[in-house]
């Protein structure tokens, strides 16, 4: 799963730092975190959608 995000930032032009290639291992480490603010900001744009 995390190739295929990789690729698909290099395809779409998305880098890390320093326009260095986001690899999967960067994904990986950066998951959880991820996954916990976007749950927060989907919560937090339901609430103030209602």
């Amino acid at each position: 799963m995390a190739d295929a995000v990789a690729q698909d930032c290099a395809t779409r032009g998305i880098t890390a730092q320093y326009n260095n290639p986001l690899t999967a291992t960067d994904i990986t480490k950066q998951a959880h975190d991820f996954e916990r603010r976007w749950k927060t900001l989907a919560r937090h744009h339901d609430d103030a959608q209602s």
